[in-house]
């Protein structure tokens, strides 16, 4: 089998490995006797290069050029030319969006934070006049925490929504901070990044998302006495556990980097919860931050890609049934990179699927 493979790095790891699944995966790819071939996405002939590929891998970041291009580019290569994709659309629709997110996850019966999205202003200033306080407030992009605000009154909530059904935001910052400390601040992340010896040059400018948020609002319960989250990564059959505090004085614990890995730590109800949203949902591989709602597990949120060094440090991963079934977990020490089992998985899947061979060959009939 050939496969494309589009190249990936997004900086340092903690003890100074690139953050890259690329590598390993043409590495496993190789080993196991298939054709990697390198594409580049950006550029305009890219259907072209994948013209004679089985299947085609990308782990594109949450940033607007990636998405730009993921969210066009993948259902074509999967659903037109049928090339077997990673991540597919089952995985990957959802990425960075917690509208999608949300109307996925309540369609599917998933437990989430009761949440609502309002798309009209006089609706959304209805709610907030009524709601119980306080509640989250969430842009629908947005990762590590970032774009997610407590609103403690009605005042609080008002302000916001008058701000997203009239000039937007960029992202958030506080209510009354006007363009000049927007563009401030822009700056100020251009300058870090070209300077970051972190990133790549070329791909200094990808890293911050520019999208104007306006006319929607998203408020979600706020679940208090959830010291932590519990992230979960579902590969295949494998889940993999850690616990993160949260920051100093905060309610938020994405992008902390307060993480404990001891499994011990771990309630299993959040592994179990975890394997029935990626069996539901059909995913290759979903990441769900947990939290509790009194007794309940519930998913905050969920994601198709995290950082690899903070699931390759998990000492082992629970194994369920390979029909799916999470209610008898098997625990399998040692440590392993996430790309060796989304390499694995793909490899399988691909051996099998139906279209390999006429994707391989595809013309147009034009």
């Amino acid at each position: 089998m050939r496969i494309a493979i589009q190249p990936d790095d997004y900086g340092l790891t903690p003890d100074g490995q690139r953050d890259a699944s690329s590598p390993r995966w043409a590495e496993m790819a190789k080993a196991a006797g298939h054709e990697v071939h390198w594409v580049d996405v950006f550029r305009t002939d890219i259907l072209s290069q994948v013209r004679g590929c089985h299947g085609f891998m990308w782990r594109h970041a949450h940033t607007s050029a990636h998405r730009a291009i993921a969210t066009r580019l993948l259902p074509v290569l999967e659903c037109q030319l049928g090339l077997c994709v990673y991540p597919d659309q089952n995985t990957c629709r959802h990425y960075d969006d917690k509208i999608a997110q949300w109307y996925l996850l309540e369609a599917a019966g998933v437990p989430t934070p009761r949440t609502s999205v309002f798309w009209r202003r006089s609706d959304a200033e209805e709610f907030c006049r009524t709601a119980t306080y306080p509640l989250v407030f969430k842009l629908w992009a947005g990762a590590g925490s970032s774009n997610v605000r407590l609103v403690r009154s009605p005042a609080e909530a008002l302000a916001w929504v008058e701000r997203m059904f009239t000039r937007g935001v960029g992202k958030l910052e506080a209510p009354g901070r006007g363009r000049l400390h927007q563009y401030v601040q822009i700056a100020r992340s251009l300058a870090r990044d070209a300077l970051s010896p972190g990133r790549p040059p070329a791909e200094a400018n990808l890293w911050e998302t520019w999208e104007l948020h306006r006319n929607y609002v998203l408020f979600q319960e706020f679940l208090p006495h959830n010291a932590f989250d519990t992230r979960i990564t579902v590969i295949g059959n494998r889940a993999f556990g850690f616990r993160r505090f949260n920051r100093e004085g905060d309610f938020r614990a994405s992008g902390s980097g307060r993480i404990d890995h001891d499994p011990a730590g771990i309630d299993l109800k959040f592994v179990r919860l975890a394997f029935d949203a990626a069996r539901v949902l059909g995913t290759q591989s979903c990441a769900i931050d947990g939290l509790l709602r009194g007794d309940e597990p519930v998913v905050g949120e969920i994601s198709y890609t995290y950082a690899s060094w903070a699931v390759q440090r998990c000492p082992g991963y629970w194994q369920s049934s390979p029909d799916g079934a999470a209610r008898e977990l098997a625990w399998h020490p040692g440590p392993i990179w996430p790309e060796e089992a989304q390499m694995e998985d793909f490899l399988a899947r691909l051996s099998h699927w139906p279209r390999g061979v006429d994707a391989a060959t595809h013309t147009s009939p034009v």
